[in-house]
């Protein structure tokens, strides 16, 4: 499966990320990677996109990696595709 996940992809703002979740994708955020964006601030932002966009979201924060999974209500990704992505997110810390 991790060989499906292709490595992590940055993106600038909060559309790229409703975008990548309006495709059936679904980000990840390295707390670390945020820089002076605060996790619960892109949290905030990326919702009230979403919300304009009419997507349905829902953000999963998993406090041990310090990462924050978002996906489309409509589209969720599977237990082992997050896992996946996650494997990815920590090979390129």
């Amino acid at each position: 499966m991790a060989a499906e996940i292709g490595p992590p992809h940055r993106v600038h703002t909060a559309q790229d990320v409703v975008d990548t979740l309006r495709r059936g994708n679904w980000a990840i955020l390295a707390h670390e990677w945020a820089g002076e964006i605060d996790p619960e601030h892109w949290q905030d932002v990326v919702e009230a996109a979403a919300e304009a966009a009419g997507v349905d979201v829902e953000f999963v924060v998993i406090p041990r990696r310090s990462l924050t999974v978002v996906f489309n209500r409509a589209a969720p990704p599977t237990f082992e595709q997050v896992r996946a992505s996650i494997d990815v997110i920590e090979r390129h810390r």
